[in-house]
């Protein structure tokens, strides 16, 4: 199965919008059978700052992947570490910020609350942070399973993902990460710690790609059929518990 670990998802046009039927869309023309899907940071924090409104973005999404069961449901946390009667209904966690952009306090009560409660439901973090604190979250939380987007472009590069290679609980997604950087993960992890993703987001932006076109990207490794099983769709599907599926 192919399913994309890396999907944003939102229905409001006044920030970033990216529908249920805009997201089937793009998987079906990738020929890909699902996707890991949370909110947009737009939606979260950019552009509406607002804790009813991050409630709804990620409403949104749960609901979305309960009209659709190829989508699999990530819960986006911000600073204000809401954590909701319903965490459980999520596969995963998106925790993502940029460095010009406010920061977590992962020393306030809030953030220990919130890693208790994704410790005990044992989700995946797709952790997009500056390089010392995915150090720092790692460490903190050894046990927990961490992805790290974009081969690390956006969090130092990939060479500095050279500190997370000895990490069994690390992965990679590959969404818009350079092919080499994709090879040069690949060489040393091994494919049961790379995900297949594209960050679509239904815009215009040359960043962000579609499935198809990060699957083409993937067929240039020439990987086996095992290899492809597991970074294509199995990895992930193992990591949030839907491994039955692949």
């Amino acid at each position: 199965m192919i399913i994309d670990a890396h999907v944003h998802l939102g229905p409001n046009p006044q920030t970033k919008r990216y529908d249920v039927e805009e997201c089937r869309r793009d998987l079906q023309e990738a020929g890909a059978d699902g996707a890991v899907v949370f909110a947009f940071p737009e939606d979260m924090y950019r552009l509406v700052d607002d804790p009813a409104a991050r409630c709804e973005a990620n409403a949104y999404v749960l609901q979305a992947s309960g009209a659709r069961p190829e989508l699999i449901p990530f819960y986006f946390v911000w600073n204000d570490f809401l954590i909701p009667a319903d965490l459980d209904r999520y596969a995963g966690i998106k925790w993502h910020r940029h460095a010009d952009e406010p920061r977590y306090d992962y020393d306030s009560p809030g953030c220990a609350a919130m890693l208790e409660a994704i410790n005990a439901l044992r989700l995946p973090v797709t952790l997009e942070e500056e390089f010392a604190e995915t150090a720092a979250f790692i460490a903190r939380s050894p046990e927990l399973p961490v992805i790290i987007p974009h081969m690390g472009l956006l969090n130092g590069g990939h060479r500095r993902m050279e500190a997370f290679l000895e990490r069994s609980t690390v992965y990679f997604d590959t969404a818009v990460a350079e092919l080499h950087a994709i090879e040069w993960v690949l060489e040393r992890v091994g494919p049961e710690r790379v995900l297949f993703g594209s960050d679509v987001s239904g815009t215009a932006q040359p960043f962000f790609n579609f499935p198809r076109i990060e699957l083409a990207k993937l067929e240039r490794l020439g990987l086996s059929d095992e290899e492809r099983r597991l970074v294509w769709g199995g990895n992930i599907l193992r990591l949030t518990g839907r491994a039955g599926r692949s």
